[in-house]
């Protein structure tokens, strides 16, 4: 199944609305369902489940004649300290997802650059970069201040290498795991030369999490927004 972007769109495009737009959220757990769901997954485990019935045989005075407290207090203090590093590092992760979804970027719309958050960035929204600058959601790449239309991008927090690599200047597939390969097309309205499709591969895109190196600017249309970026179907 294929997904059409309609570059710079208003609220009149087909696919308005159609696609979520680029909030992350990395949260294991809310408010509501932390406790329950973090029992689950501790008494998931075989010997939790052990110690939790050998405490519990112990409350049975017939069966065993020691203190029901040297065993309940040693598991709810393990338990409690399990929950508070699982609470401490989720907390964490809320931190993180909402320094990066309040992040300012630049977009353009209506041939003028305007400021918003990374967070309300939508699929077929036109994204300004200038050199340095974190890519804050999947690209297509349709320029740069290159006159070949080249830009460099480091993408060690993807594959983990530090050489930089060249992008060239949309229909596309549905997002999955694999961040080495697009199989997309660009349609021309009107047609170009004949052909209304341009095959586009992964080196036409930027993906998120990438930074601009070398490139005084850079401007790319968003494919793929908030946890269908193809770093986050990787981690999934």
């Amino acid at each position: 199944m294929k997904r059409f972007v309609y570059i710079n769109d208003d609220e009149s495009s087909p696919t308005h609305g159609l696609y979520c737009d680029n909030r992350i959220s990395n949260r294991k757990y809310t408010l509501f369902n932390f406790l329950p769901k973090n029992l689950m997954e501790q008494f998931s485990r075989f010997m939790n489940q052990y110690f939790l019935l050998i405490a519990c045989l112990q409350l049975w005075s017939l069966i065993t004649p020691v203190n029901p407290a040297s065993t309940w207090g040693p598991l709810i203090f393990i338990f409690a300290v399990s929950a508070t590093k699982e609470a401490w590092d989720d907390y964490n992760r809320y931190l993180s997802d909402k320094k990066a979804n309040e992040k300012q970027v630049w977009i353009v719309r209506k041939g003028t650059k305007q400021h918003i958050q990374a967070q309300d960035i939508c699929v077929g929204n036109l994204v300004w970069l200038r050199e340095n600058d974190e890519v804050p959601c999947d690209l297509v790449l349709i320029g740069t201040s290159d006159p070949q239309g080249l830009c460099y991008v480091e993408t060690a927090a993807l594959d983990g290498e530090i050489d930089l690599k060249t992008r060239g200047v949309i229909e596309c597939p549905n997002p999955d795991k694999d961040i080495r390969r697009l199989d997309a097309n660009l349609r021309l309205f009107p047609p170009f030369i004949d052909n209304d499709v341009c095959p586009l591969t992964i080196k036409n895109t930027i993906l998120q999490s990438c930074y601009l190196r070398n490139t005084e600017w850079a401007c790319g249309v968003a494919v793929y927004t908030g946890n269908f970026l193809l770093i986050e179907m990787q981690l999934a």
